[in-house]
């Protein structure tokens, strides 16, 4: 799967509650995992990640000038881009 990178402000999500070690984990490392999310236009919805959407929001809050910024990495599902690796694209024609 392609991964991108999409601004949060571009991404619905429920704000959930989280625990304070996933907020820590987020503020130290960042994502681990992307979010995936379904492509509506010029907006995208989450499917998997309210959660750490809802820290990084909180943290995008607390803390003005977070060095990794509001930029989340997400795979889009609906899109149909499931190969990983565009030089493939062109050559798997049967």
């Amino acid at each position: 799967m392609r991964i991108n990178k999409i601004d949060i402000s571009k991404i619905h999500f429920h704000y959930q509650k989280y625990d304070p070690s996933l907020y820590q984990s987020i503020l130290r490392i960042g994502f681990s995992f992307p979010i995936t999310v379904n492509q509506n236009g010029e907006t995208y919805e989450c499917i998997d990640g309210h959660k750490r959407l809802s820290v990084l929001q909180d943290i995008l809050q607390d803390h003005l000038s977070y060095s990794r910024g509001s930029f989340v990495p997400v795979i889009i599902k609906n899109l149909g881009n499931d190969r990983s690796n565009d030089c493939w694209r062109g050559r798997n024609h049967h």
